[in-house]
């Protein structure tokens, strides 16, 4: 079951590191930060962050880094926090789905235990993936 969840489940994969640099840039938006007041806010090298900026970027994670005539500076997109929230909304619905999937057998007790995630991801879908987008 859990391969139909791999894309967003990998999508998930990056790393604290990486999404402390895109909170940084973030919050600058749409100014670009250099490199080297990333390293002092989180608290690794210059190079480490170079690093991880070109594994995001391997990843299709919008960010970018840019040489300058002093320094090298990086920018990102605001789009990055929407396809975060579009990949947790679908993958919500494809769980919840299976949810609405599960058949009851005959014992009482985990059949009590299975009408009780059925209404509650009922009610989370009512509440949080009432639009379609």
């Amino acid at each position: 079951m859990l391969e139909k969840y791999a894309a967003t489940l990998e999508r998930r994969g990056v790393d604290s590191c990486s999404s402390q640099i895109i909170a940084e840039v973030l919050e600058k938006f749409p100014k670009s930060m250099t490199v080297r007041q990333l390293s002092h806010r989180t608290g690794k090298s210059e190079r480490y962050i170079k690093r991880k900026i070109k594994d995001m970027k391997k990843e299709h994670i919008p960010i970018e880094l840019k040489r300058g005539s002093k320094s090298n500076y990086v920018s990102t997109t605001l789009f990055e926090p929407v396809r975060w929230i579009l990949k947790e909304k679908e993958n919500a619905e494809m769980a919840l789905e299976d949810i609405n999937k599960i058949e009851m057998n005959g014992d009482p007790k985990i059949n009590k235990q299975k009408n009780i995630v059925k209404r509650r991801a009922e009610a989370i879908s009512k509440f949080f993936l009432r639009s379609k987008a």
